[in-house]
């Protein structure tokens, strides 16, 4: 089986409890069902969260690659709210899909595979503020796009809105006691 996660989404994954994430219910399209979660489901001003896209495609359906000419790649943006993308956005490596009749060969997606941004949080005055209070939640907003093809045709590109939520909380920094 191919390897799915470059060294940078082990290691986030490694530290992180995927499951233990908040998840909302997968939103299905016709040609794939996409799910999101966050690393953690709860983040300090000044930490760190990675929102998670999983992805499946339907059977006999393939999405492209990004870095690729003449197609129309998976791509997520987030809009822009009171985070930092800390990396860009880390795509698992791609199959090879050979197109004997063009004499082609593409770089896709037909199996689940995993999106993840990772997202720095500032340390600003509101966010603290915020934190301070009970239930404060941070919600992220973005875009999935994608165009998908079968055996035979590519259907037209689709735009999924996609949402993320972490509770807010208050920075409890280890202090070291005097002895």
């Amino acid at each position: 089986m191919k390897q799915l996660f470059a060294a940078p989404i082990v290691a986030i994954a490694a530290l992180s409890s995927w499951s233990s994430a908040r998840a909302l219910e997968p939103t299905t399209t016709k040609h794939l069902s996409v799910a999101t979660s966050t690393s953690t489901p709860s983040v300090a001003p000044g930490g760190r969260v990675a929102l998670v896209v999983e992805i499946t495609p339907k059977p006999n359906m393939h999405v492209y690659a990004p870095g690729q000419p003449d197609v129309i790649p998976i791509s997520l943006t987030l809009k822009p709210g009171e985070a930092t993308a800390a990396q860009p956005v880390q795509f698992p490596p791609a199959e090879k899909l050979e197109l004997k009749e063009l004499g082609d060969t593409q770089l896709v997606y037909s199996r689940p595979f995993r999106l993840v941004q990772d997202l720095a949080i500032p340390a600003s005055r509101s966010l603290i503020k915020r934190a301070a209070s009970r239930d404060a939640l941070l919600t992220f907003n973005g875009v999935l796009k994608y165009q998908a093809c079968d055996n035979t045709i590519c259907y037209a590109p689709v735009s999924v809105p996609l949402t993320w939520s972490v509770a807010l909380k208050a920075d409890t920094p280890d202090v070291k006691k005097p002895r």
